[in-house]
């Protein structure tokens, strides 16, 4: 009888103990992806909803799984996404930002117009965004009434974007051919990026054509004239071949922002 009571006992000492473990583990998940809800504006109710579930996915792993090394590595690869996701996220959300720059100076252009201030102008046309773009802009905004603070996100198009406003709003006149002038500068680089990429898309097509025609002629010489008596020619056109895709996509980085 003693050595069946102590066998239920010894398998829930160790299940508690890798519970208790695996809560630390969410414990420390929520708490970074709580860091990254705040600095990229996420709703709480989505990162609720993500700590519920991570929860739950820790509870059937704790139960099910035969050994802790599949719930701790689901923490592990938690923890390593997270560390990893804000770089990635906010490569896309810069852009999404960029392309928000242009509607967001015409409503400053319009607050101008109707007689506002520099900063009152801003201030609306802040409110009109959302999400993590609207986060950024108050940001910016923040900076030009405290000059020491500065931007929590690092971001070349932000810094950029805050000197001109900082540059219009100490000037105090003329503001509203400022704002304008640096509108016609964003969206000339819109254009001319946008003109890059269409020249960029043609380069890369046109590779893929070539490519399927040469994969195509490759197979029908081998099929024709088999690989052995030819295998020289064969592995030579292919330098030669890759040799050219890497000179083609080569030039046209190059030549992308000539367009």
């Amino acid at each position: 009888m003693h050595i069946f009571c102590e066998q239920p006992g010894s398998r829930r000492c160790p299940l508690l103990i890798v519970f208790s473990i695996s809560l630390f583990g969410h414990a420390l998940v929520h708490r970074i992806f709580s860091s990254v809800a705040r600095d990229f504006a996420f709703s709480q109710h989505w990162v609720r909803s993500f700590s519920i579930m991570n929860l739950v996915v820790i509870c059937f792993l704790t139960v099910a799984a035969s050994t802790p090394t599949l719930l701790w590595l689901f923490i592990g690869i938690l923890l390593i996404t997270l560390k990893f996701f804000p770089a990635i996220l906010r490569f896309f959300l810069i852009r999404r930002l960029r392309s928000a720059l242009i509607p967001l100076l015409d409503c400053m252009i319009l607050g101008l117009q109707t007689g506002k201030s520099f900063r009152a102008s801003f201030l609306s046309a802040v409110e009109s965004q959302s999400g993590w773009v609207r986060v950024q802009m108050f940001e910016v905004l923040h900076s030009l009434q405290f000059t020491e603070s500065g931007i929590a996100v690092k971001s070349a198009l932000l810094a950029d974007f805050l000197s001109e406003m900082r540059t219009i709003d100490q000037s105090q006149t003329r503001c509203v051919e400022q704002v304008k002038a640096l509108r016609r500068h964003y969206k000339m680089l819109e254009d001319f990026r946008r003109r890059s990429g269409q020249a960029s898309q043609q380069i890369k097509m046109q590779a893929i054509i070539v490519t399927a025609l040469y994969l195509a002629l490759f197979v029908f010489v081998i099929m024709q004239f088999g690989f052995e008596k030819h295998r020289n020619l064969l592995f030579g056109s292919g330098l030669v071949f890759i040799a050219g895709l890497v000179f083609i996509f080569y030039v046209g980085r190059r030549m992308k922002w000539t367009v």
